[in-house]
């Protein structure tokens, strides 16, 4: 059986990750099994939104960086600030970064993926997706934002919120399921 999901990631992940969202989902390879069918499984569609982020909050970026104990990451937003380095070109490369790496990861674990950029607001993105997938669950991968989820102001939040779907929330190298 096939089914399809939407990914929304701020972050790069990997293989791992990819194999902690689908056992999460149920749609994992032991899954699988456990259904008692000799056909093999059809690939699970995996439709991936990444925004690309122009204007994140400097505040929160250093609140972030400073409630995960990393000063070197809080230094360098406000160094990257102070030299104007992030840019329209800059965005988007690294949003393009983050979904050739989304797309990589669940294509190596046999899900079929295909992806996009948005832009700054990824939601109506998803709204869209949401209309044509058979399963109403998000995937959101990001880090922790300690001051966004605080405040349900991260994307996990939103997506739930404001579009009612089903998330998991979930961040890169970690089986922790955050908050939403």
């Amino acid at each position: 059986m096939s089914s399809s999901f939407i990914v929304l990631s701020e972050v790069p992940i990997d293989a791992s990750d990819a194999m902690t969202a689908l056992g999460y989902l149920g749609l994992g390879p032991e899954d699988d099994d456990a259904s008692g069918e000799d056909a093999p499984a059809a690939p699970h569609r995996v439709r991936v939104v990444v925004p690309r982020d122009t204007d994140r909050s400097l505040v929160a970026e250093v609140i972030d960086a400073l409630g995960m104990a990393d000063l070197r990451g809080a230094w360098e937003a406000i160094v990257e600030r102070a030299r104007r380095e992030r840019t329209e070109d800059s965005a988007r490369a690294d949003a393009d970064a983050v979904l050739a790496t989304v797309i990589d990861a669940f294509e190596r674990v046999g899900c079929r993926a295909e992806g996009s950029l948005s832009e700054d607001d990824p939601l109506p993105a998803v709204r869209r997706l949401l209309d044509d997938c058979e399963s109403q669950a998000v995937v959101v991968f990001s880090d922790p934002q300690l001051l966004e989820e605080t405040f349900a102001q991260d994307w996990a939040h939103k997506v739930e919120d404001e579009l009612h779907a089903t998330v998991l929330h979930l961040y890169p190298g970690s089986p922790t399921i955050g908050t939403s």
